[in-house]
């Protein structure tokens, strides 16, 4: 099997991923007055009913002030991509569909972990088990079988680690029968 994954597969399977994707300009699209797009390294607003006009159409579009970095980049995904290549195993899978679906919660795992480094380098303090603000709380509990194997508890850390845990998990549990015998040469 080659397991081959693309930035754009990733956005088909999480199109709500946050933080929003760059949204690039796609030449003889339409847009509509409010849509935002990147283009030659900068972002630009539509500020009439609707334009298929590239965006330096002054009469069409605007500049306005944002940042790639506030945005999910394919260079992000496929920076991802590579990461999660180092610790997944597609001979677990008997095909290329199942495979490249779970690869793909893998992949969302160590992105989501790549942005969250970016906002504190220094890293959390770990899992947060429970919150308090005054007189509300809020506890998560994540499976003991996660926690407790030193190979699953780096997932359990976001919600794409813990659903790739729960995708693989069958993939590793198997009945193993044991039969005495000998063999037939002396």
């Amino acid at each position: 099997m080659d397991l081959t994954v693309s930035a754009s597969d990733f956005k088909a399977q999480f199109p709500r991923f946050t933080p929003v994707y760059l949204p690039v300009y796609v030449l003889n699209q339409t847009y509509y007055k409010g849509d935002k797009v990147f283009y030659e390294s900068k972002f630009y607003q539509v500020k009439v009913a609707s334009t298929s006009n590239v965006p330096t159409n002054t009469t069409d579009w605007e500049e306005v002030k944002d940042n790639a970095l506030n945005y999910t980049q394919d260079s992000d995904i496929l920076n991802a991509v590579a990461e999660a290549s180092v610790n997944f195993n597609e001979g677990l899978f008997k095909d290329q569909s199942t495979a490249k679906l779970v690869f793909l919660y893998l992949v969302a795992y160590y992105l989501t972990i790549d942005f969250q480094n970016a906002m504190s380098p220094m890293g959390g303090g770990g899992i947060v088990q429970s919150k308090s603000v005054g007189s509300v709380s809020e506890s998560y509990a994540i499976p003991q079988w996660m926690l407790n194997n030193p190979s699953y508890g780096m997932y359990a850390v976001n919600g794409y680690g813990r659903k790739y845990l729960s995708l693989i998990r069958p993939y590793l549990l198997g009945t193993i029968i044991l039969s005495k015998g000998r063999t037939t040469s002396d």
